[in-house]
């Protein structure tokens, strides 16, 4: 097993995700976005996207695909949910893929990554609001709750713990208690611990 990997990017997420199942793996390093034309990226996603997991003849890509395939893959791990909450499994996790990311990197590019004289703060007020509607909804979710199925820590907590990490970082989590506290408690695990060294 094989993850083109690039720090301070989505492939964390997938790192994390590995580290998680405790799935043996060599781990290709690459600079963004410097090496994204790496002959054997490439070869195995002919976008040249990282993060990209290579299994065997399977090739899977994507942050969020990778963390739900590696969960069923190794099932030992016990981070795929019980066949009632599978529903809501894959809902939270494309709720992140649709609903925030979009979103945090709208307001991450007219906030911090164009040069100043092309951000638009018209475009940043549209994203964070946009941020506001749907931390809130995830803010209510986790009200009483650790996590986002229950009380057992599932893939799904990595994929949204993810992109909490990157808004924590760009200071958007402000007035979302329960949010924070599960921020908090996802990023406080061995295995992010490890990922992101």
């Amino acid at each position: 097993m094989k993850l083109f990997f690039a720090p301070q990017t989505r492939a964390v997420s997938s790192r994390w995700a590995m580290e998680e199942v405790a799935a043996p793996h060599d781990l290709v390093r690459l600079k963004f976005p410097d090496e994204l034309t790496n002959p054997e990226l490439q070869q195995a996603n002919p976008l040249g996207q990282i993060p990209t997991l290579v299994d065997g003849d399977q090739v899977v890509t994507e942050s969020a695909a990778i963390a739900l395939y590696l969960a069923d893959r190794f099932p030992q791990a016990g981070l795929a949910p019980a066949p009632e909450e599978r529903h809501e499994y894959y809902q939270w996790a494309f709720f992140v893929g649709a609903a925030i990311e979009p979103h945090l990197l709208e307001f991450f590019l007219q906030t911090v990554r164009l040069p100043e004289g092309e951000r638009s703060q018209e475009r940043a007020s549209k994203a964070k609001e946009s941020l506001d509607r749907v931390f809130g909804i995830v803010n209510d979710r986790l009200a009483g709750r650790e996590y986002l199925l229950g009380d057992k820590f599932s893939m799904v907590d990595v994929v949204l713990g993810s992109v909490l990490g990157w808004a924590q970082m760009m200071n958007l989590l402000q007035g979302y208690e329960h949010v924070k506290a599960y921020s908090k408690r996802v990023h406080s695990r061995p295995a992010f611990e490890r990922a992101v060294q």
